[in-house]
């Protein structure tokens, strides 16, 4: 089979940015990424949590009571939940009794993100149980060197083991689901080590890789590269890591972005494609605030433990923004997106300013 054309894989990126779960329709049109605390156990070189300030935060959970609140409304109208966006799902209290909510409200596609250091025994059965669509892990290293040396707190053997138990309590049940996602996001510090990463994917056996390169977060104390000696390595790991799936049949579920530049994308029609996120998409934070993206550094559209999801939905923050994305038009490239940052936020500080904010109030 031949390699993949650039015009193929830019194709096949348009296709993906635009899948909001298996079943978009007129009554389950949103995609949600939700937060369920401002929390987590490691401090990953290049995650805002190895920022310096987070240390001193007062740490919450999405209440359980905004939880439910925010279930009742939002998850009937969603084609795709991921149950976290910035923080470690795990630190919350009671996590995976939540996760009830998926067969409760019948939410076609489900996910979580996961650095894997907590997992039991009790947590893997139930999130077989409950029908999770997928779980995603993150390795950042082939090797215990160079994993421990980027995901400080986290021990390499014992997320391996982690994973093979998830694995193995979704055989002994007879399950299908989840499907096991392994994350890597290449660096400075590993990306001359990603043989070792594929020969790790090969022992583990996932469903799906998902491989990206790092992005700028707050002041994490790793951050992008622009060196044309970085992005050539990118250029040779994108050839190897589509050998390997095309190879083994793990899926590559993402897009290895070969360059730091702006990427444009073309539709079929011709024209160039505009992001979509606010009018298909919404990132809860555990205080209840919601923006129109994950990396959304202005002002949120609205509070859900303030007001409904019709509210904000249909409210003339949310509105607004969408006319401004009408009128500037901006593309799809997250990483180079002009539209997404306060003008009081040149160093793009979105993740530090979202965990900084208060827990909600008792509820009413």
């Amino acid at each position: 089979m031949p390699p993949r054309t650039v015009a193929e894989e830019l194709r096949e990126l348009a296709q993906s940015l635009r899948w909001h779960g298996p079943s978009p329709s007129a009554e389950r049109f949103v995609a949600v990424f939700m937060d369920q605390n401002n929390k987590c156990n490691l401090r990953c070189l290049m995650c805002g949590f190895s920022d310096a300030r987070v240390a001193a935060l007062d740490k919450y959970d999405l209440p359980r009571w905004l939880f439910d609140r925010i279930a009742a409304e939002v998850f009937p109208r969603a084609s795709y939940i991921c149950f976290s966006l910035m923080t470690e799902p795990f630190m919350t209290r009671g996590f995976v009794e939540r996760l009830w909510a998926v067969p409760q409200y019948g939410v076609p596609f489900t996910e979580v993100i996961t650095n894997a250091t907590l997992l039991t025994p009790y947590d893997c059965e139930t999130i077989v149980h409950t029908g999770l669509s997928r779980v995603i892990i993150s390795i950042d290293g082939g090797n215990r060197e160079t994993f421990e040396r980027i995901r400080i707190g986290a021990r390499f053997e014992a997320v391996l083991r982690n994973f093979e138990l998830l694995k193995d309590t979704r055989a002994r049940l007879g399950a299908q689901l989840p499907a096991l996602r392994i994350n890597h996001v290449l660096s400075e510090l590993n990306v001359d080590t990603f043989d070792a990463f594929l020969d790790l994917v090969l022992r583990l056996g996932p469903d799906e890789i998902a491989v990206r390169t790092i992005s700028r977060m707050s002041n994490a104390l790793l951050q992008e590269s622009t060196g044309d000696a970085f992005w050539s390595k990118v250029r040779r790991i994108r050839a190897s890591l589509a050998s390997f799936c095309e190879t083994t049949g793990v899926r590559d579920s993402a897009f290895l972005r070969d360059r730091h530049t702006e990427i444009d994308l073309i539709t079929d029609a011709g024209e160039r494609l505009i992001c979509p996120k606010p009018w298909d998409t919404l990132a809860i934070h555990p205080n209840g605030d919601v923006y129109p993206c994950m990396a959304w550094s202005r002002e949120p559209a609205g509070n859900l433990a303030q007001e409904s999801f019709e509210e904000i939905w249909n409210g003339p923050m949310l509105n607004a923004i969408r006319a401004e994305f009408e009128s500037v038009r901006p593309g799809v490239d997250c990483l180079n997106c002009r539209i997404r940052r306060a003008d009081d936020d040149p160093d793009d500080d979105f993740f530090y300013r979202k965990l900084a904010k208060p827990a909600p109030p008792a509820e009413a």
